[in-house]
């Protein structure tokens, strides 16, 4: 009885923490003009990644994409901005400098044969998006924004923020 309780507990400071976060990207994008969001469509991305009973219960416990989704899309017709879902089949595996598909991917890192663009395959997944679907990618962060939930709202951690980067964190090992 006693961790029903408790998981319950987590599950509303967890969605809590959700909430606040969905309302202030969704406000913050408001206020730029925003009026259409595209997202990737997660559906099968857990499919076939199996880490192991401990790991999977702990992804499956807190990596909630379809109700962040949920949040996303509510929170965004409050503000009159419209979501939509897209594949991101091939999204990164297309160079955005010059759209070679002559690329080769280690990992998270991009690398385009052509012209030696390197950079994250997600950021250049985003990047393709936006070009695809007749928008613009607002930035992509050269510094991620690391934020911390202390209970009330997510405020940022400075830890990396304002630090110099040099070359090897540029790349995005």
């Amino acid at each position: 009885m006693r961790l029903s309780r408790l998981y319950r507990m987590r599950q509303r400071r967890f969605r809590q923490a959700n909430n606040t976060m969905m309302r202030n990207v969704v406000r913050d994008l408001y206020e730029l003009g925003t009026s259409k969001i595209v997202i990737g469509d997660l559906t099968g991305m857990r499919d076939g990644n199996d880490k192991g009973k401990k790991s999977n219960s702990m992804i499956h416990n807190f990596w909630s994409f379809n109700y962040l989704v949920q949040r996303l899309k509510h929170t965004a017709q409050e503000y009159c901005i419209r979501v939509k879902g897209v594949s991101e089949y091939k999204t990164s595996s297309r160079c955005i400098r010059c759209g070679s598909e002559n690329i080769e991917s280690k990992g998270r890192l991009f690398k385009c044969l052509n012209c030696e663009l390197e950079a994250n395959r997600d950021a250049i997944g985003v990047l393709n998006m936006a070009n695809l679907y007749g928008g613009t990618a607002i930035r992509v962060l050269t510094h991620p924004n690391l934020l911390k939930w202390d209970g009330m709202r997510w405020e940022r951690n400075n830890a990396m923020t304002h630090r110099p980067m040099n070359m090897i964190e540029a790349r995005i090992s």
